[in-house]
């Protein structure tokens, strides 16, 4: 273990100037870590390279909002029905390993911390914090992609088996996570300032807390409708919005997605050029100099409404041959004129001119790459950036924005028989400047609020990995999952050089499949067989 540790310690003090000069990084011991508050310091900061995001994950294409035509991450598993526990899941399918590993390093800390001498007690509090938030974070990740997991506090050795080894209940890990949110809440400051801007905070803890309760009290956790659980939803996002510490963007939309500390964030996800992504070549359309992995799908497309009137274009969501909206004004030929705002922020429409030229997604417009949608994702990209592979992409990733507080109080207040307080946060959302989309009005009550509801939730957060858990908490996998994934052929009746009239087919990229063993996905087939049995492995799988 000695020299793991001295390893990792060489490591995460590469960037470090301040440290590099305590101590030569051929002769860091473990036991001069835990005689130095920086080298302490700099250990935690490892840890937060467990966070995840967007970029990193493939949920949008795990559910009806991007297909990725080259299967990344196994994506197409879920509508195949091909998921096992040895295959390629990525990101918090995929979390198992990844995530035990730091568990093991934040163990370590607690099991040290306490022995440390002469360091400042308010900064020894202000770690045990941060650890304790990311070891809630990541058992949270464990709990909604396996179910109950094993609850290991103690440090193993390098060569010590997990024979024996039995997975918590559902109910002790979310308590384990709650204990551990609360201790947060209590020892932290409410919100970092910049300089620290990224790290956990009592306000992380609170977003994060909501999120799960919001969960918690949904149908699939909830089948009894334990009202309790609504009004605890309620309380934690309450909490957040009577702070008055944050507030809903009201600048150019999709510039939220790349600006740091703006009014909307509680929680960002920051990066430098040592730990860039290639997320955003990756996923630019290549007429303008990028890849064109991720690709919205036409399900989610269609979900957005006309601004003038709040309509949605098609009457029938999976059909091939839609019918248009009677009073609409949605024009098939033009479909991208007078959509709801939030559509822009998204979809890399054919003839979209963007960046550095015009997105064009016809048919043998490129051999290589091609979109199979109709479009390609501008989510997350600034136009203003330049396309290469090679080029150090540090984009902040938003994990949790005050929109979605908005939203769980809208819901919890919903079904605490609150409609009139629910239509008005959900409203918040919609007339906010920069989106500018028609209110509900007071007629859209009961079921057709909740419908509302749930549709803001799904146009609001396309892409921002809401979408795969807010199918499994309302339990309408049958309903998304079931139904085939569309996309749109675009055919050019011009020329290459000049381009259109064009003629527009709906296809269907993958068929429907939903199976209840998706609610969760299988603990990986190589820890099965390291703990011998003592671990069980979900349903199905």
């Amino acid at each position: 273990m000695k020299r793991i540790l001295i390893l990792f310690i060489a490591a995460l003090l590469i960037s470090c100037e301040d440290i590099l000069d305590v101590t030569p990084l051929d002769r860091i011991s473990e036991s001069s870590v835990w005689t130095d508050e920086n080298l302490v310091q700099a250990y935690v900061n490892a840890q937060y390279n467990v966070v995840q995001d967007a970029y990193g994950n493939y949920f949008e294409a795990c559910t009806d909002e991007a297909y990725i035509f080259n299967n990344a991450g196994h994506s197409w598993g879920f509508r195949e029905n091909t998921i096992t526990a040895d295959d390629g899941l990525s990101g918090e399918l995929a979390f198992w390993s990844g995530g035990y590993s730091t568990l093991r390093n934040i163990a370590i800390f607690f099991e040290k911390i306490d022995q440390t001498e002469n360091f400042d007690p308010d900064i020894v509090i202000q770690l045990k914090a941060e650890m304790a938030f990311l070891r809630a974070y990541i058992y949270q990740i464990f709990l909604y992609s396996y179910g109950g997991v094993p609850i290991i506090d103690k440090v193993y050795t390098l060569t010590e088996e997990l024979t024996g080894v039995t997975r918590n209940t559902f109910q002790e890990v979310y308590e384990y996570i709650m204990d551990d949110l609360d201790y947060v809440i209590e020892n932290m400051v409410d919100k970092q300032p910049s300089s620290n801007w990224g790290r956990a905070s009592a306000d992380v803890a609170r977003a994060l807390k909501s999120r799960l309760l919001l969960r918690d009290a949904s149908k699939h956790y909830n089948p009894g409708n334990n009202q309790a659980k609504w009004q605890a939803a309620s309380d934690a996002a309450w909490e957040l919005i009577e702070s008055e510490r944050y507030s809903l963007w009201t600048g150019d939309y999709p510039e939220m997605f790349w600006t740091v500390g703006h009014s909307e964030a509680i929680w960002q996800k920051l990066r430098t050029t040592a730990s860039r992504t290639n997320y955003p070549y990756w996923n630019n359309a290549p007429t303008v100099g990028g890849y064109g992995n991720r690709q919205p799908t036409e399900n989610l497309s269609r979900a957005y409404e006309m601004q003038a009137n709040g309509l949605l274009p098609y009457t029938d969501e999976f059909s091939l041959t839609p019918t248009v909206t009677p009073g609409s004004g949605f024009d098939p030929e033009q479909y991208w004129v007078g959509r709801d705002p939030r559509w822009y922020s998204i979809v890399g429409y054919n003839g979209r001119e963007w960046s550095t030229g015009v997105i064009e997604t016809w048919k043998g417009r490129v051999t290589q790459d091609a979109s199979y949608t109709g479009s390609y994702s501008v989510r997350f990209l600034n136009p203003a950036w330049p396309w290469s592979a090679s080029y150090p992409y540090d984009p902040p990733y938003t994990i949790i924005r005050y929109a979605e507080i908005l939203m769980n109080y809208a819901e919890a207040q919903y079904e605490l028989g609150f409609e009139d307080v629910a239509r008005d946060y959900v409203n918040m959302i919609r007339e906010r400047p920069g989106v500018d989309m028609p209110p509900l009005d007071e007629t859209v009550t009961g079921e057709a609020l909740k419908e509302a509801i749930i549709h803001e939730r799904r146009v609001e957060f396309p892409f921002e990995c809401l979408r795969y858990h807010d199918i499994r908490r309302w339990e309408i996998g049958d309903e998304v999952m079931g139904n085939p994934l569309l996309g749109m052929n675009i055919y050019n009746l011009g020329t290459r050089e000049d381009p259109g009239p064009y003629e527009y087919e709906f296809v269907e990229l993958l068929p429907g499949f939903w199976d209840d063993k998706h609610y969760l996905v299988p603990i990986p087939y190589a820890e099965i067989q390291r703990s011998e049995g003592s671990l069980t492995q979900n349903s199905g799988y």
